[in-house]
């Protein structure tokens, strides 16, 4: 099956670019900068994706670089950057999105040669990389895949195969860069799209930080005794509470003018239901219940 690359307004990628095979991408040396669940997945998929290409993990852990070296997801693994970018070709952040200002200012410093740098971060504005650096060609990425699991130990080659990778250039981005970068996730994942950084994080502050913290609100509207009876539909629609806080702090903060529009939102929607329950209309509940129940079944329909 091919794969599939959409674009949203602004940056317009050519038509010719999206027949790219494998054969016009040579990683060379692809560095990934976190091995966690994203980063010990993503590794796994390039030693399928790309066999010629030499995989090097960069992690504070010398668990997770031993074990990644264990299953053969990695050549070489480093607890500092530095010997790990200086002769990179591609590398991927999968670290906290407070970390990317830091992390692409060091390879700019420490890379011998031009370098390309992506990353999968869910908030895409603010990143000031998109300038002129010395060494980095960066260009924006985030693959809506993941788990509330967490690190190495939660990794797997197939993570990101059937997941949608969000490309978010800017007048900026170099376009050779760019035209590498999403060969280079098409051929991991099942699609890419493009959209500015502004659409992408007014879109994920709706689809995914704001159902975030919803999960959050209802577990801890509920007292630790009760929880000892919840069944499946709470199970199901908290599991993302079960996230890393670590990661998920600075995605809110990076985003949060979008995600309190959002939850405005969705506060407004939770007062049309308590205005109704206060008036007893039931006519207006259900008329609520049903729109939510089919405009749901499209999403299923979608999966």
């Amino acid at each position: 099956m091919g794969r599939r690359c959409e674009d949203s307004q602004g940056f317009r990628p050519r038509p010719a670019d999206y027949l790219m095979k494998a054969s016009t991408i040579n990683p060379g040396t692809i560095v990934i900068v976190g091995l966690g669940l994203m980063g010990g997945s993503l590794a796994a998929a390039c030693r399928r994706k790309f066999p010629r290409a030499k995989v090097v993990g960069v992690s504070r852990q010398k668990r997770a670089i031993r074990e990644a070296r264990r299953r053969g997801w990695i050549h070489e693994g480093f607890r500092d950057l530095a010997p790990a970018v200086k002769r990179a070709d591609l590398v991927v952040l999968c670290t906290p999105v407070d970390t990317l200002d830091d992390f692409i200012a060091r390879i700019d410093r420490l890379s011998s040669q031009k370098v390309i740098v992506t990353d999968v971060g869910s908030v895409k504005q603010g990143i000031p990389a998109r300038g002129h650096f010395k060494t980095v060609r960066f260009v924006g990425a985030h693959p809506m895949v993941g788990s509330h699991e967490r690190g190495l130990q939660a990794a797997r080659p197939d993570l990101y195969e059937k997941g949608t990778v969000f490309l978010t250039p800017t007048p900026k981005t170099d376009p050779a860069a760019f035209k590498q970068v999403r060969v280079f996730w098409n051929l991991i994942a099942a699609r890419t799209v493009v959209m500015s950084p502004a659409e992408h994080d007014h879109l994920m502050s709706r689809i995914s930080h704001l159902p975030h913290a919803v999960a959050t609100a209802l577990v801890l509207s509920v007292s630790a005794k009760d929880l000892g009876f919840v069944s499946t539909g709470f199970r199901d629609t908290t599991r993302i509470a079960q996230s890393d806080g670590s990661v998920w702090v600075p995605i809110f903060l990076a985003n949060r003018r979008f995600i309190l529009n959002a939850l405005q939102t969705y506060a407004a929607n939770l007062e049309k239901i308590a205005r109704a329950l206060r008036s007893r209309d039931g006519r207006a509940l259900k008329k609520m219940l049903l729109a939510a129940s089919s405009r749901r079944a499209g999403v299923a329909a979608r999966s």
